[in-house]
């Protein structure tokens, strides 16, 4: 829902609202802000400057595609929530790991991206940073690129938050 959502606070007061007492919401985000652990991102990353671009355009809209679990967490326990838990995982985007279970996620997320990117770029590009559509098609190529090149060792930060309705007006 990150990127989708204008107002994370009413959210999480109208989830409260329509929560069952004692039930639980919740919320898995992608951050918009690609990272590594080992500096493998080149000198001038398309991946990183797509990631600041759809910020960019995504203020432009009255939106935002960041979020940290600190700040999910904040929001769902100001709404009213307990019991609020929030915890970070690390989506590869490729299939460069070691580990056979997130070189699997990797893959799933690497064709996620490559036939998701234009999808996500082309209305927010062209519409709130005035981009043409060949200039995107351009970078969307060079960001392809880099995300297939397993010398790069992307991931997405990815968080999971999740808190309960209080089961009685004491519990708030």
């Amino acid at each position: 829902m990150n990127g989708s959502i204008r107002d994370w606070p009413r959210f999480f007061e109208q989830s409260l609202r329509h929560c069952k007492p004692g039930g639980w919401v919740e919320c898995q985000e992608l951050d918009v802000d690609a990272r590594t652990d080992d500096n493998s991102f080149p000198e001038d990353c398309q991946i990183t400057k797509w990631c600041e671009n759809q910020e960019e355009a995504a203020k432009k809209a009255g939106l935002t595609v960041r979020i940290s679990g600190d700040v999910l967490k904040k929001q769902m326990e100001d709404a009213g929530f307990v019991n609020v838990v929030s915890r970070e995982f690390k989506i590869p985007i490729g299939t460069w790991p070691a580990d056979e279970k997130l070189r699997e996620a990797g893959a799933f997320q690497l064709v996620a991206m490559l036939e998701g990117i234009q999808g996500l770029t082309l209305a927010f590009w062209t519409r709130f940073l005035g981009w043409s559509e060949e200039a995107i098609e351009v970078t969307l190529a060079k960001v392809r690129a880099e995300f297939k090149s397993r010398k790069i060792h992307s991931y997405w930060p990815l968080y999971a938050a999740y808190g309960q309705k209080p089961t009685t007006a004491s519990e708030t």
